[in-house]
């Protein structure tokens, strides 16, 4: 008997020592959000982490901790560490372990926060999957290490925009998550955009049905991210807005390049210090400057579509494209309409 009992003692000590040396993501999203960095070794300290290596520089301090092995006492849990990196403009903070079920239970915690993810995953399976909050982003993936799977959890800090005067100042908003952040969720709804006439795209809309309505349009549609472009219509051409009163008056976002919502082509002209080109009606983009940089304006990364109620049934106009130096000369009633721009990286 006296037996039994001490090897179930040493059954929960054994046991105990294991759990104790355990960081959950709810730690995770705890040292990301609310640790000073000075307190940063402390608290992995308290869930028995020590640091294995470390380094910095002007721009980067990088951390790894791993799990501390008491005296005599050999560590039978599953392999776990933690990877800290810190840089100027974003916060990186990846768990490592070897316990798929650790790496189960962490994917369930984060539906069960409240995280956006792409919901055609099954999170059983499914091995790669993007959860999303706010300015915070985890990576959920796996990896082969010296034969070995290790589950990862990768969170990422967004650095979230301080300032939006002009509309290109929205090309930093890099997700629906993102705007809701800065904006709230008052203010940025889910919809679904006409890409043509038979073709719906999910989208995101800030302040629908205001003179400031702006749609994004993304590269992933299920994870809503990775921006291809921002519209800035003069109507909203989503399903959402189907039915519902047209905006009075132009979208009030003003744009670096002087460029404005309802500004003539003899303004346009003068802005551009040149001539160029609009596509005419044969085009399938009819009214539309070409996209070349030949002047002040850069139409590759700021698409103009213009508008002209008494345009369609000019001669002019029936070819390809046309001079919008001779549109100016018939002082023809064309305005900029809807604006399209672009991030960076689509050059």
């Amino acid at each position: 008997m006296k037996r039994t009992l001490l090897l179930l003692l040493l059954l929960n000590f054994a046991t105990g020592y294991v759990c104790s040396q355990s960081i959950t993501l709810k730690d995770l999203l705890t040292l990301s959000s609310s640790v000073p960095l000075k307190d940063i070794d402390h608290f992995m300290n308290k869930k028995s982490f020590v640091v294995y290596s470390s380094k910095a520089d002007s721009n980067v301090l990088e951390k790894c901790f791993g799990i501390k092995e008491k005296r005599n006492k050999k560590y039978i849990g599953p392999k776990r560490t933690v990877v800290i990196c810190l840089k100027k403009d974003s916060r990186y903070f990846t768990f490592h372990t070897s316990s798929f079920d650790e790496y189960l239970e962490g994917k369930k915690f984060l539906v069960k926060s409240g995280f956006f993810f792409d919901d055609t995953k099954d999170i059983n399976k499914d091995t790669s999957i993007l959860f999303q909050n706010g300015n915070i982003t985890i990576q959920a993936n796996n990896s082969m290490e010296d034969g070995v799977v290790v589950y990862n959890f990768i969170l990422n800090v967004q650095q979230v925009p301080t300032t939006i005067k002009y509309a290109e100042d929205l090309l930093q908003f890099d997700s629906h998550e993102l705007l809701v952040s800065f904006f709230g969720s008052q203010n940025v709804k889910k919809d679904m955009y006409y890409f043509s006439e038979k073709e719906l795209k999910k989208c995101s809309v800030l302040f629908s049905g205001t003179r400031y309505q702006v749609l994004f349009v993304w590269g992933d549609e299920n994870n809503l991210n990775n921006l291809s472009y921002i519209l800035i219509p003069h109507v909203l051409p989503t399903k959402g807005a189907d039915g519902t009163n047209a905006i009075t008056g132009n979208n009030e976002w003003p744009f670096r390049n002087g460029i404005y919502p309802g500004m003539n082509i003899k303004e346009l002209l003068r802005l551009n210090e040149m001539d160029f080109d609009i596509y005419g009606n044969t085009s399938e983009l009819a009214f539309m400057v070409k996209p070349i940089q030949n002047g002040k304006i850069d139409f590759n990364k700021t698409a103009v579509m213009l508008s002209c109620a008494s345009c369609n049934d000019i001669k002019m106009f029936n070819k390809q494209e046309v001079s919008a130096l001779e549109v100016a000369k018939q002082d023809l009633p064309m305005y900029v309409n809807d604006v399209i721009i672009y991030p960076t990286r689509h050059q």
